[in-house]
């Protein structure tokens, strides 16, 4: 089963949430589907930036990637179809690819929504 955890970074003085990473057991994340859609099910897990494993093997989800669609409410998309398109030279490697990152502000773009709330989080109560 995938996981879904938060990195969250400061701005303007406040913890914010920052990057959504999806990481998923070895072979768990079908690339030959042509979309991936998330639920946006709060609270997520928290991510410290100590705990993000380096030689795990990601990808960046940008903005053109992310998409919604109205039969999937409360779940935003992700194009694997675009994504392996950009990635063409890693193939054969696609495969390999267990962890996908996004900017929280992207994700509330594609939503036209303010997430924040959702997945605020107390520093005190960590």
């Amino acid at each position: 089963m995938a996981k879904l955890t938060i990195l969250y970074d400061y701005h303007d003085d406040q913890l914010q949430p920052f990057l959504m990473s999806i990481l998923f057991l070895p072979k768990e994340l079908d690339w030959s589907k042509s979309t991936l859609y998330v639920p946006l099910q709060a609270p997520f897990q928290k991510l410290l930036a100590e705990e993000i494993d380096e030689e795990e093997a990601g990808i960046s989800v940008l903005l053109d990637d992310l998409l919604i669609n109205p039969r999937h409410p409360r779940r935003f998309g992700i194009s694997l179809s675009t994504i392996k398109l950009r990635h063409a030279a890693l193939s054969c490697q696609i495969q390999q690819i267990n962890q996908l990152w996004m900017r929280m502000c992207d994700i509330e773009d594609v939503l036209q929504m303010d997430t924040r709330f959702m997945y605020r989080w107390n520093s005190a109560s960590t």
